[in-house]
């Protein structure tokens, strides 16, 4: 499924927007909430990567990297692409109705994904 969802959100980047903001950055007065954590080992090291989709930045141990971020289908799909270390990270958050799924690729290897349930959007693909 890893390859198959990979091949998919290669292609629509593709002819994503592209956004480009300072790191660690949001709108005057606003905190960024984080959207996902996750705790990983990457070249022996353990770390835990994070991202908001507030201001589209992605975290590792607390302190904003260097991200691409590109958004699509009105705001509702957004796709983060980093580097750590040696590894090529790339975060892929989709948002159908009331749910969420976030997914973490090291190397185009699906390494773990985080559900959320329950939000505020009747966003449905293709609407």
């Amino acid at each position: 499924m890893s390859v198959m969802l990979l091949s998919g959100r290669k292609k629509a980047i593709a002819e994503k927007k592209k956004v480009v903001r300072k790191v660690g950055t949001l709108a005057e007065g606003k905190a960024a909430k984080m959207t996902a954590s996750w705790k990983v080992t990457t070249g022996g090291k353990k770390a835990a990567i994070s991202f908001s989709r507030d201001n589209m930045n992605v975290y590792v141990d607390g302190s904003p990297i260097e991200c691409t971020a590109y958004v699509t289908d009105n705001g509702y799909d957004l796709d983060l692409l980093f580097g750590l270390g040696e590894n090529r990270g790339h975060i892929y958050s989709d948002v159908e109705g009331s749910e969420m799924t976030n997914y973490l690729f090291f190397d185009d290897q699906l390494i773990a994904q985080d559900k959320q349930t329950n939000l505020k959007s009747n966003h449905r693909p293709d609407d």
